[in-house]
């Protein structure tokens, strides 16, 4: 039982060090990478999107606030905003950011990936420390 409450009083191991070197990046992994990351950020960016609008719908919130901007610009001001922010103009803005995203980020991590390539040519990689707990 001793020995239960005295076991970080024994000597402890060396820690050993490995040091290695990053030199590239393969960029079909990264492009894979990208593509899989930005798949799952526009599906939280239609998910989002669809909560906050159904928030805001259920709420009243578009009624009162074209009531308010109406009250202020007067009578002769058509404000509808139930109808600017529906539900099929919100999901089909957000699925549109979502499908920009997946293109733009996918070719963003290739760029990356070429980019940290040249550099780590120029400078010798990355180097980078592990140790052993």
């Amino acid at each position: 039982m001793t020995q239960l409450f005295n076991r970080n009083k024994q000597p402890k191991e060396p820690k050993k060090q490995i040091r290695l070197k990053l030199r590239s990046v393969d960029v079909w992994s990264a492009v894979k990478v990208g593509f899989l990351i930005s798949i799952a950020s526009s599906i939280a960016l239609i998910v989002g999107a669809w909560l906050i609008w159904s928030v805001l719908a259920n709420s009243g919130i578009f009624s009162s606030i074209g009531s308010l901007l109406g009250s202020i610009l007067g009578d002769g001001s058509n404000i509808n905003l139930e109808e600017d922010f529906s539900f099929t103009n919100v999901m089909t803005t957000a699925t549109t950011l979502a499908l920009l995203n997946v293109v733009l980020t996918t070719a963003l991590w290739a760029v990356w990936a070429v980019i940290f390539n040249l550099i780590s040519k120029l400078v010798g990689g990355l180097s980078l420390t592990f140790t052993n707990n």
